[in-house]
C-alpha cells in the first residue's frame, strides 16, 4: 500500500475526527458510537471518502483497469443471456452486482468497520492500516475471483444458444418442474436436504435443451452423503446470494418438461453432468491442500465428458504427478482470460 497515501488517508481520519469532536451532539468514543439523523448523511459521506482512499491506496493502476474490465465484461455477458432469452435480469449475489457497478465501491464497502474503530480510537491508526491492506487484497481478490467465475459460466450458457429460459421449482420437494421466470437467480433452488435441483432449464436455437445449475464447490462435498440434521452443514443446495467458489454443470434434457433432480443424497443417486466447469486459480493448482480438494469434487461428480478446468491464462498448471496419475479423473484445461471464442469452444463440447 502507498505509504504516501497511508499518509493521506490518515490525515482525512484525524480531519473527521476534529469534525466529530466539534459537534456537541456526535459521540465517537472506543465504547459508544452516536451520530444524529441531521448529520448522519455527513459523517458515513465523509466515512466512506475515506474508505474510497483506502482502495485507492491499496491498487495499483494496472489492478483498477483490470477491476473495470473484468466487471464491464460481467455485466456485458449478463446483458446479452437477459437479451438472448428475454430475461429482465441476471441476478447475481449483491455483492458481485456491487462490483459491476463500481469496483471501487464494492472493495470499498468492508472497509466501514475498519474506519470507525480507528476514528474512536478502539484500534490504533497503525493496526487499522494493517486490517485495511488485507481488507482490500481479501476483498479484490474475493470479489475478482467471483466475478471472473459468473462471467465464465453465463458466457458458457450464452454461447450455447439459448432462446429461452425457464426457472427450475418443486412443490413438494420431489417432483422438479419449468417455471416461467424473467429473472435468472444465480445459485437459486428450493432448499432441500435431501435433492439437488438445476436452478434453470434453457433452450437452444438448434433445439437442444440443457439444465443448469452453478453449484457452490462446497455443496458437492455432500452429494454422496446425507448426515444427520446436527451434522449436516450444507445450504440445502439454495446458495442464491452467496458470494463463493462455484462449478458450472449443465445436464443436457429430452425436452424442458424432462427437468429433475441431479442429485438425491438420501438415495445415493447422482445424475450423470453432460459437461462440468470449474475456474481455478494458480495458488489452487499448486497448493496440495486446494489440489487435494478439487480431486475430490472431480471424483464425487459423476460426468460425461473430461472435466475442464478454466484458468485466466497459461500460467497455471496441474502438477505433472497429477496429469500422469491415472487414478485421477480426466481434465481437459483451458486459458481463456477474457475471450469469450474461449467459452465458446467450451460450449462446442457439448455438440
Amino acid at each position: 500500500m502507498d505509504q504516501a497515501k497511508t499518509a493521506t488517508w490518515g490525515a482525512a481520519l484525524a480531519e473527521l475526527r476534529r469534525w466529530a469532536q466539534d459537534r456537541d451532539d456526535v459521540s465517537v468514543t472506543p465504547q459508544m458510537l452516536s451520530v444524529p439523523a441531521p448529520v448522519r448523511e455527513e459523517f458515513y459521506g465523509r466515512v466512506g471518502a475515506i474508505q474510497g482512499q483506502i482502495v485507492d491506496a491499496g491498487l495499483t493502476d494496472d489492478e483498477r483497469v483490470s477491476m473495470r474490465r473484468l466487471a464491464d465484461a460481467l455485466a456485458a455477458v449478463c446483458g446479452e443471456l437477459s437479451h438472448a432469452v428475454g430475461l429482465a435480469k441476471v441476478a447475481l449475489p449483491g455483492r458481485l452486482e456491487a462490483f459491476t457497478a463500481d469496483p471501487a465501491k464494492a472493495l470499498a464497502a468492508p472497509l466501514q468497520s475498519v474506519v470507525i474503530d480507528a476514528l474512536s480510537g478502539h484500534v490504533p491508526l497503525s493496526e487499522a492500516d494493517g486490517q485495511a491492506r488485507q481488507c482490500v487484497r481479501g476483498a479484490a481478490e474475493a470479489l475478482a475471483r467471483g466475478a471472473y467465475e459468473a462471467w465464465a459460466y453465463l458466457g458458457v450458457v450464452a454461447s450455447l444458444g439459448p432462446v429461452r429460459l425457464w426457472a427450475v421449482g418443486c412443490e413438494d420437494g420431489q417432483t422438479a418442474r419449468i417455471v416461467p421466470t424473467d429473472v435468472l437467480t444465480m445459485g437459486a433452488q428450493v432448499p432441500s436436504r435431501e435433492r439437488r435441483f438445476p436452478e434453470a432449464v434453457v433452450q437452444c436455437a438448434d433445439g437442444r435443451v440443457f439444465a443448469l445449475k452453478c453449484e457452490a464447490a462446497r455443496e458437492i462435498d455432500y452429494y454422496d452423503a446425507l448426515a444427520p440434521i446436527a451434522r449436516d452443514t450444507s445450504a440445502g443446495g439454495n446458495t442464491a446470494g452467496m458470494l463463493g467458489h462455484r462449478v458450472l454443470l449443465l445436464y443436457q434434457l429430452d425436452a424442458p418438461d424432462k427437468v429433475q433432480a441431479t442429485v438425491d443424497r438420501k438415495q445415493r443417486l447422482q445424475r450423470f453432468a453432460d459437461l462440468a466447469v470449474e475456474v481455478l486459480a494458480p495458488a489452487e493448482m499448486e497448493n496440495p491442500a486446494y489440489l487435494g480438494a478439487f480431486i475430490a469434487r472431480l471424483r464425487t461428480l459423476r460426468t460425461r465428458r473430461p472435466f475442464t478446468a478454466v484458468t485466466y491464462d497459461e500460467a497455471a498448471r496441474f502438477p505433472q504427478a497429477m496429469e500422469a496419475d491415472g487414478e485421477v479423473p480426466p481434465v481437459e484445461r483451458c486459458a481463456v482470460g477474457l475471450r469469450r471464442e474461449g467459452l465458446a469452444a467450451i460450449a462446442e463440447k457439448l455438440r
